[in-house]
């Protein structure tokens, strides 16, 4: 018989569709792939998605789609309609499973909705503050976060990228969790790169990503050519500030918004991928990077520590060393094909699809 799973996945519906993706991120970008691959072992697949308007239910490669806003809007009761929406959906959906990855304010009514209907839930982790609870009362409300660490207690299975994340969530939650390495599909084929070197950037115009840190980086280093590529996210004001600033710096080429299916030739080109974020999980630019052969230099994000102990760039803790790391990399073409080379052999054997694929599905399958 097959088990049926709807994915909860807000902004997922432009990577299904093919549309415009502006506010898809790492996150739907895995819930997306952790579903195509599901399908392969005979799971029942839907996901419900935000209000992109036209028909209610749609279907696309025989997953259906259910759409449902699930955004409050400010109010002292306007959160009643929503959730009244968002529990139609999912009844629509009507799964066994339900599986929640971002925006974890949505897992108290996900995981209630489980409870009074004796369906399972999976909730994965996609950022390292989510086990954090002095971290969760900086970036979520009182509400939000009330809600979030309820549908935790109610969650069956805990899912985390990395062992870090396992670790935090038993040291601060006291929850156990299952580490399931992000899926990734590397293409056979890696063109050759732009010379001189290019320095690559990938984000979102968020303030915890601090792509300002970049025009800091491009001034600091002068001879060095940099491109920096920004989904424009909701903070219009940081947008417009990044965008007036970047016009002043000539060694950084700015592409703004560029899509998924076209993301990869920006990839193609580069030969360093730098990465400003406070906060991360474990991002999908470095398994983008690394599969086109892209070593990453990472000024605070280095998940269980792999950049190191692989050899995958460099882990630069400071801004100043930053400097240095992308002013060595970009200089020396030996160290840089050595990095290269071990990245690619580090994301077919580590973020294989096929082999992470049937570890979710077996733990899936178990529920």
């Amino acid at each position: 018989m097959k088990k049926s799973i709807c994915f909860i996945s807000p902004h997922a519906y432009p990577l299904l569709f093919q549309k415009d993706q502006r506010l898809a991120g790492g996150a739907e970008l895995q819930q997306v792939l952790m579903a195509q691959e599901l399908k392969k072992y005979n799971f029942d697949i839907s996901f419900i998605v935000a209000d992109y308007g036209t028909k209610v239910i749609e279907y696309v490669d025989g997953i259906k789609v259910i759409k449902s806003s699930a955004q409050y809007k400010g109010g002292k009761f306007k959160y009643i309609p929503t959730l009244c929406a968002f529990f139609i959906a999912l009844c629509k959906a009507n799964a066994e499973i339900y599986f929640l990855r971002g925006p974890s304010y949505l897992l108290g009514i996900v995981g209630l909705y489980c409870k009074l209907k004796k369906r399972k839930l999976v909730f994965s982790s996609c950022i390292d503050y989510e086990s954090d609870i002095r971290h969760l009362s900086e970036m979520m409300s009182r509400v939000s976060r009330t809600f979030y660490l309820h549908g935790l207690r109610w969650a069956d299975v805990i899912i985390v990228q990395t062992a870090h994340q396992k670790h935090q969530f038993k040291e601060n939650l006291r929850l156990d969790s299952i580490v399931v390495k992000n899926l990734y599909t590397v293409n056979s084929d890696v063109p050759k790169k732009k010379k001189p070197p290019i320095v690559l950037w990938v984000g979102t115009a968020a303030a915890w990503k601090r792509p300002h840190l970049v025009i800091e980086l491009a001034r600091a280093l002068s001879s060095v050519r940099f491109r920096m590529v920004m989904a424009p996210g909701i903070n219009k004001a940081l947008r417009t500030l990044i965008e007036k600033q970047v016009k002043g710096v000539e060694n950084i080429e700015y592409f703004g918004f560029v899509s998924y299916a076209r993301i990869i030739e920006q990839y193609a080109q580069a030969s360093i991928l730098i990465n400003t974020s406070r906060w991360e999980g474990f991002p999908n630019t470095f398994l983008q990077a690394w599969a086109y052969k892209i070593p990453v230099v990472s000024l605070e994000i280095d998940p269980d520590e792999v950049i190191c102990s692989n050899g995958l760039g460099f882990h630069s803790r400071t801004f100043a060393q930053m400097v240095e790391d992308v002013r060595c990399l970009s200089s020396n073409d030996k160290l840089r094909s050595k990095m290269a080379n071990d990245a690619r052999s580090y994301v077919e054997r580590e973020h294989n699809v096929i082999k992470n694929g049937r570890c979710l599905a077996a733990i899936i399958d178990r529920l």
